[in-house]
């Protein structure tokens, strides 16, 4: 009576680089990271939690997307969110570097 373990199909899970962080998309429609907490929080822009406790939020690709559609902004603002530094504590990739 030896079963072998359940596999998992890895084709369900959703790439792990397909998502975006706060600060990647407040830098793209050029707002503040609180704001965009408040359009998660509020149900606008569909988000989710990871890790345990507070964790951090993540917006799909696929979402954001789906917002910028919805709401009449250019669909370029995708790619310009998924150029923007993943952390605040980064230096946006478009600032001189300090001399």
């Amino acid at each position: 009576m030896n079963t072998p373990p359940p596999t998992i199909d890895p084709a369900p899970l959703a790439d792990p680089t397909d998502y975006l962080t706060v600060p990647q998309v407040a830098f793209a429609l050029r707002l503040s990271q609180e704001t965009v907490w408040r359009m998660a929080r509020g149900g606008r822009l569909d988000a989710y939690r990871v890790g345990n406790g507070r964790g951090q939020v993540r917006i799909s690709s696929a979402a954001f997307r789906a917002y910028l559609a919805a709401t009449g902004l250019p669909a370029g603002l995708s790619a310009v969110a998924a150029g923007a530094p993943s952390s605040s504590r980064e230096r946006s990739p478009w600032t001189k570097p300090r001399s």
